[in-house]
């Protein structure tokens, strides 16, 4: 009885071992386009916990040149980061799943926008793309 005991305390402490908690983050698509009249939009994730959201923008999106001097002036962005919300109800399967609310400016220019947004949980991130039609 006691080898019995010993053995399974054994088993038990080799499977608590081998149990880790990983850092992971990864969006259910990899990129979503939105109309020229823009509007929210909300973006699943699945993550450990959301640590960073950033949005970068496309060359044409970060500056404003001032005429006169060639001066850079930088941008404000056309999408803003409305929440992140926690538990997000994506209508699988139950699990809790977190989510990004985003507003997206309409597009009054002659070009196409784009725009990465990169999500952080502990050291995974994941990156999703925004494109805006004109």
């Amino acid at each position: 009885m006691k080898r019995f005991l010993f053995f399974a305390m054994a088993v038990i402490g080799m499977t608590a071992c081998s149990i880790k908690d990983v850092p992971s983050v990864s969006f259910i698509r990899e990129s979503y386009s939105v109309s020229r009249d823009g509007g929210e939009l909300v973006i699943p994730v699945n993550s450990t916990g959301v640590d960073r959201v950033t949005i970068n923008y496309s060359n044409g999106d970060t500056w404003e040149i001032e005429p006169e001097t060639g001066d850079m002036i930088p941008k404000e962005g056309w999408i803003k980061l409305v929440k992140v919300i926690d538990h997000y109800d994506t209508r699988a399967l139950a699990r809790w799943d977190s989510a990004l609310s985003i507003i997206v400016e309409p597009n009054t220019t002659n070009y196409e926008r784009s725009a990465t947004i990169t999500v952080r949980s502990f050291m995974a991130e994941d990156n999703v793309s925004i494109k805006q039609g004109f």
